[in-house]
């Protein structure tokens, strides 16, 4: 069996319980949970400490939110491939529009409204950027590129967006989503810390622009925003809802085969 270590950290002990110590699909893997009540650190703080410690076992370290309910085992992350980096929910911009990858459930944090989201994947897809719910990198990849790491001047925020950036611009390395079945019980929201994360990365990746759950990235960002803008309601506070109903509401004809809901 592919040795993997699930890494979240959280302010909330009881879901963590629920949704990983207690969750029988997980038991046959380690879990490494953070308690972040007391310090407060910024993730990708944490994620490279937990990096450095883990570097020299061959394993996938597999960061998720506290909010991840992983509802299946995770038998496929031993048919990937150990040069790319991983996660669930992920982002690719087609025809001049961010269309999502990585269908599963989304909802509040009490399990109400929750929705499918994201345009379904059997095998791996290939996008541009991950949503910072999850993220799967095995050490071998973290071994070989010493300079991947987390942006450590991020804090929850951003960080596996800059990550993706970051592996394609300086390694090469691809960015893909693999297939699983889990709820992600979001209630994020666009804050202030957000956009100083936007207006940071556009000055670090001053020729870039990506798309990303709910906004475009990079210093060019503007000119993708002439093309397609992201049309969030202000009751629409989860992450995950923010960039289908963007798509959904901009292009609802071509974008009907993505979600079976519609």
């Amino acid at each position: 069996m592919q040795e993997i270590k699930l890494v979240t950290v959280f302010i909330n002990p009881e879901m963590y319980e629920r949704f990983f110590t207690s969750n029988i699909n997980l038991n046959c893997y380690e879990l490494i949970g953070i308690d972040n009540r007391q310090f407060n650190h910024g993730l990708p703080v944490i994620y490279n400490n937990i990096i450095e410690k883990n570097i020299h076992d061959n394993c996938w370290l597999f960061f998720v939110h506290e909010d991840f309910e992983i509802k299946c085992g995770l038998a496929v992350v031993g048919r990937l491939d150990q040069t790319s980096v991983y996660g669930t929910f992920g982002i690719n911009l087609e025809n001049d529009a961010p269309v999502p990858y990585g269908r599963h459930l989304c909802s509040n944090k009490d399990g109400s409204h929750a929705v499918e989201v994201g345009n379904e994947v059997t095998n791996t897809a290939k996008v541009q950027t991950l949503d910072c719910q999850s993220i799967l990198i095995h050490t071998s990849l973290l071994a070989t590129y010493p300079g991947l790491r987390f942006d450590e001047k991020l804090t929850f925020d951003l960080y596996a967006e800059d990550f993706c950036i970051s592996a394609q611009k300086n390694f090469g390395i691809e960015i893909k989503v693999f297939p699983l079945q889990f709820q992600h019980y979001s209630h994020g929201k666009l804050t202030e810390r957000y956009y100083k994360g936007i207006d940071y990365l556009a000055k670090k990746y001053p020729t870039i622009a990506v798309p990303g759950s709910c906004s475009f990235i990079g210093g060019r960002a503007n000119e993708l925003e002439q093309k397609f803008k992201y049309d969030i309601p202000a009751n629409q506070n989860s992450q995950d809802d923010m960039i289908f109903w963007s798509i959904i509401r901009s292009f609802p004809n071509r974008l009907k085969s993505f979600f079976s809901f519609y």
